[in-house]
């Protein structure tokens, strides 16, 4: 199911894979890569969290800026990222308020670009003490500066996944989210995948969802 609701003015579309159960329900907002495939993951991740009774949401979040694929000038301009953390921030308060999700059991999943989304909206809502998610996957992510500087011990529990070999996100990047982590005292747990790149391997993808699903299990 897709739905749509607001942002900034601008239409957003939502995928939405709801439990048939009465809910409200746990849910995952998942947020896409630079290459703004929503159906990936999705697909792979829906099955597994089904079972758990956790709804899944997946948010266009570049419909607030018209963008197709992101390339580095659009990502270092100052313009597009804000706006985009402002759309998933926007996406949380709408997912609220909707009657499958309960508003105090949402967990955010970021893959790439999504999770350095993620993760630096977190560091924001935890320098003002806002609890914005139950807490985070990231998947090849990062948090890079001047986010980092703003997270505080009350960011939420973190579950770190990354391939060793990733010559896109290098591995440095969950290097630094750990050690800023182990800095502020924040929960989390890390997986490093030995010899895998940026585009995990089919084995990966099955270790990284049975991880992701025992994360939320303990977390969400």
């Amino acid at each position: 199911m897709q739905t749509t609701f607001l942002s900034g003015g601008r239409s957003i579309r939502l995928d939405a894979i709801e439990p048939l159960t009465p809910g409200p329900h746990p849910s995952i907002l998942l947020l896409h890569g630079a290459g703004g495939n929503t159906d990936f993951w999705l697909d792979r991740i829906s099955p597994f969290v089904a079972r758990l009774g956790i709804a899944i949401y997946a948010v266009h979040y570049f419909d607030r800026t018209g963008t197709v694929r992101a390339d580095l000038p659009t990502l270092s301009d100052g313009i597009h990222v804000p706006l985009w953390i402002d759309t998933v921030r926007d996406t949380l308060a709408h997912l609220g308020s909707r009657p499958a999700v309960n508003p105090h059991r949402i967990a955010l999943i970021g893959v790439s670009l999504g999770a350095f989304l993620s993760l630096a909206l977190a560091a924001e809502a935890s320098a003002s003490q806002t609890v914005i998610a139950r807490c985070i996957v990231d998947i090849s992510g990062g948090l890079v500066r001047p986010y980092s500087e703003r997270a505080t011990p009350a960011f939420p529990p973190t579950l770190i996944l990354h391939g060793e070999a990733d010559t896109v996100v290098g591995l440095y990047h969950a290097e630094n989210l750990q050690a800023l982590f182990k800095r502020l005292h924040v929960s989390y747990q890390a997986h490093i995948l030995p010899d895998e790149g940026h585009y995990f391997t089919p084995a990966a993808q099955t270790r990284i969802l049975k991880t992701v699903a025992a994360f939320l299990q303990q977390y969400l």
